[in-house]
């Protein structure tokens, strides 16, 4: 088996794994023996079961990202300059919602982080960040580490909040916690509240306009 087929075939079987039984009930040799290969060679590809973990998670948010900004271009944007931060609202809203309606996806992050919390968190969030201040000006030096503060407190932030609204911690809807997250995002970025308020209303108004699907396996 090639090298890429066999680590995508490692990765898509942790995915379903992951995602049916839990992270914590998933073990390296079940993988290797659904892949037909051997344990080391997991190992080989991941370093470690929270290093694949982290993999899972990386590639289910770009993979996630890419569909829901395809179809913002291809059925609301339709051609228009796409407004980047409405973009990136929809994307935050869409994706914190899956784990609030997904109880397997939010048993999955729960248990990495539990694991090892630091293969919790990618550096996608440092490349949003930098496509931002590019297009928009903010006030953040690019080429300083507050870029991947502010990337990996938005991103702390953001699964503090979802685990202690599954917890019942909160007396507020859904929709109040997905707004306090959106808006988090925003209010990191140094963005001007007025502009967070229309932010936060169009990408309303898109969803509105734009349905969305859930499937398995995030």
């Amino acid at each position: 088996m090639p090298m890429k087929n066999q680590k995508d075939n490692i990765l898509e079987t942790a995915t379903r794994l992951f995602y049916e039984q839990g992270y914590k009930n998933t073990y390296l040799d079940q993988i290797a023996e659904l892949c037909e290969i051997t344990k080391p060679l997991i190992s080989y590809h991941f370093k470690s079961k929270s290093k694949l973990g982290r993999a899972v998670s990386d590639t289910c948010l770009f993979a996630y990202k890419n569909k829901i900004a395809m179809k913002l271009y291809t059925d609301y944007f339709k051609g228009r300059k796409t407004d980047l931060q409405v973009s990136a609202a929809v994307e935050i809203r869409l994706y914190n919602q899956l784990f609030l309606s997904d109880s397997n996806a939010m048993r999955f992050i729960k248990e990495l982080a539990d694991d090892k919390y630091e293969d919790l968190f990618s550096q996608e969030g440092n490349r949003l960040y930098q496509m931002h201040i590019r297009r928009y000006h903010l006030d953040i030096k690019p080429d300083s580490d507050e870029i991947s503060m502010l990337a990996n407190a938005a991103r702390a932030s953001t699964f503090s909040i979802l685990w202690a609204y599954d917890r019942g911690d909160f007396n507020c809807s859904e929709e109040d916690c997905l707004d306090y997250i959106t808006r988090l995002n925003f209010v990191l970025m140094h963005i001007d509240k007025n502009r967070i308020d229309a932010i936060l209303a169009e990408s309303k108004q898109v969803l509105e306009e734009v349905p969305f699907e859930y499937k398995p396996y995030f």
